[in-house]
């Protein structure tokens, strides 16, 4: 669980990097309105471009159909000629004949009118006038078709229709001789009626090359792929660029106007537009090819955002050197000052702000080092003064208990017991002048605590005993003088001695890592669960039963000023069985030994120094 918790918490110091954001800031402020700038160009000129082919196929499908119109409109004047002449109306009706010699006369007058009207029309190839009673006909090919025309599929739509024109699509077989001409031929036909009666008298086919159609389909070509197709009024295929889908029918139903289309899985704009004749024409425009200059612009785009995007990457990187990166170490060094490293410079110098930032740094640092200094040492003396205050307290309780102790003996004329008692004071009194300093070694602490017991083991008749466990090699281990005593005369006179009966006091002296632990024990009345908390506390000055808040008060107090706050005394008792007390305090040897200042460690120093920062 600790591995993805560092790794969202450096996720997060990360993304709150001054210099991230700088980074970002940068690339985003340059890279965003290219994006969008090209992104807009893109779509504009796209629409336009799509815009301007889909005019310009439009007007090219319009073009073509203008085209086509007057060719169609030329052959259907042609047959509108055709109805009106007088020589071919005279020889289907054989008007005026009286021999059949004046009836091929007419024949020939109309053929020859044929022939010369193709002269004149060299996209006509040929022209078939048929009786519809099968008696006189007027053919201008030479060549006797390979069918009989009146049988004919083109002859029944003609005759069908009973007047307007039919139009043929192209094909490579002729309408006329039913043979492959090897080019494609397109006709159109009608019904030649008497213009007195109006009774249908013969049927017309003009028969004309493909090639003035398919030479201006063919050029028609929208893109890479785009065509032109025209069909008639059954949708089948007149034209296709493909000549095997003549008269073939067509999958695609015409839009009434320009629309974009699915075809074959392409998007296709269909252009349509209707011929004079009824037939159509469309354009199929290829909608990616429409945009395909646009999409130069689009790549253009691209290669302006990666450009831009370098360009922004390399100031981003700039700018973050110049300005981000003397922030972070500047950030950086805070920290460590904050811990309480006063030692940290910022040694980026210059005349813009991030210099003048710097040595305003500098200069906070160097002043609050002073003031620290000068802290230190002020609680430096309050400390001592504290610890004198507190041990003076004890000194006249413990002197009183001892002299009371004394008194006793003396009113029991126990005068040997009373000299060997005063002797043992005397010794007591001496270690408590601190003429060889505060600290004491443990080895002499617990001598005296020895000598203690002498006097009170007097008093109480020997009904006392007490057990020292302590190793040889921690005998010079330091400690402030005075510390075991107050707890050792608190367990006799408040847990021992009331319960009017014999008792024991076990000292015990352990290491634990760095540290040293002293357990004294006793065997005594002990504590009522409820005031065990209030003993360390230091609010009042009461008594209870089986320690005195006075002696714990002092020992707790001045193991935590000497040492800190993590150490100290612990209490625990139960009722009617005893007490243990600890202590714990780090592992000092004597030969390390000075005054008071010599016990804080640089550990507890930074801790001051950087709870008054702070503050």
């Amino acid at each position: 669980m600790a591995g993805p918790k560092l790794f969202r918490i450096a996720t997060f110091n990360r993304l709150h990097s001054i210099a991230l954001q700088l980074f970002l800031l940068f690339f985003v402020s340059i890279l965003i309105p290219v994006l969008i700038g090209g992104y807009l160009s893109y779509e504009k000129s796209a629409r336009m471009i799509e815009d301007q082919v889909s005019n310009v196929a439009s007007l090219t499908i319009k073009q073509v159909r203008d085209n086509l119109n007057f060719v169609f409109k030329g052959l259907d004047n042609t047959s509108m000629r055709l109805l009106s002449n007088k020589t071919i109306q005279e020889a289907l009706q054989s008007k005026n004949t009286i021999t059949p010699y004046d009836n091929i006369k007419l024949n020939t007058e109309a053929k020859d009118f044929l022939i010369s009207l193709m002269m004149n029309m060299p996209e006509v190839m040929d022209i078939y006038i048929l009786d519809i009673n099968r008696q006189n006909s007027v053919v201008s090919s030479p060549l006797q078709s390979v069918m009989d025309p009146w049988k004919t599929e083109w002859y029944e739509q003609i005759i069908k229709a009973n007047g307007p024109t039919v139009w043929f699509g192209l094909s490579d077989t002729s309408y006329l001789k039913g043979i492959n001409m090897g080019i494609p031929v397109f006709g159109l036909g009608r019904t030649i009626k008497d213009v007195d009666t109006g009774k249908i008298i013969g049927v017309m086919f003009i028969e004309a090359r493909g090639k003035i159609l398919t030479e201006t389909l063919d050029a028609i070509q929208f893109g890479q792929t785009g065509y032109a197709y025209m069909i008639d009024q059954s949708n089948r295929f007149v034209y296709h660029r493909d000549s095997s889908l003549y008269s073939q029918a067509s999958d695609l139903i015409l839009p009434n106007r320009t629309q974009v289309t699915n075809i074959r899985g392409r998007d296709m704009m269909v252009i349509p537009s209707e011929l004079d004749n009824g037939w159509r024409v469309a354009g199929i425009v290829p909608v990616q090819e429409l945009v395909a200059s646009s999409m130069e612009i689009r790549d253009l785009t691209v290669w302006i955002a990666l450009a831009s995007a370098i360009v922004a990457v390399i100031i981003g990187f700039f700018v973050t050197h110049k300005i981000g990166q003397p922030l972070i170490h500047l950030s950086k060094l805070m920290k460590r000052s904050e811990a309480g490293d006063l030692s940290v410079r910022f040694n980026i110098t210059g005349k813009n702000e991030i210099g003048q930032l710097g040595q305003s740094f500098n200069k906070m640092i160097r002043q609050i080092d002073v003031l620290i200094q000068r802290i230190a040492k002020e609680e430096n003396e309050k400390k001592k003064a504290e610890i004198r205050a507190m041990r003076y307290q004890i000194n006249p309780h413990f002197l009183y208990n001892t002299l009371n102790s004394i008194r006793w003996m003396a009113k029991l004329q126990r005068t040997e017991d009373v000299a060997n008692a005063i002797t043992n004071l005397v010794h007591l009194l001496e270690a408590s002048l601190e003429r060889s300093g505060s600290i004491v070694k443990l080895g002499e602490e617990l001598e005296l605590l020895e000598k203690y017991m002498v006097i009170q083991q007097y008093r109480y008749n020997n009904g006392i005993a007490l057990n020292i466990h302590s190793p040889r090699e921690l005998a010079d281990l330091t400690l402030p003088r005075m510390l075991l005593q107050p707890i050792v005369e608190n367990a006799i006179f408040h847990g021992i001695a009331p319960k009017e009966d014999e008792g024991s006091i076990e000292i015990t002296v352990s290491t634990n890592g760095n540290n040293a632990v002293i357990v004294i024990k006793d065997d005594g009345m002990g504590i009522e669960k409820d005031k065990v908390p209030q003993l360390l506390s230091g609010k009042d000055s009461t008594k209870t039963t089986g320690m005195t808040r006075i002696g714990l008060f002092h020992v707790h107090q001045t193991l935590q000023l000497y040492y800190g706050a993590s150490y100290g005394v612990q209490v625990e008792s139960k009722e009617g069985h005893g007490t243990s007390v600890t202590l714990t305090f780090p592992i000092k040897k004597a030969s390390a030994e000075s005054e008071y200042g010599t016990y804080f460690s640089e550990g507890d120093k930074h801790e001051h120094l950087s709870g008054f920062i702070g503050r």
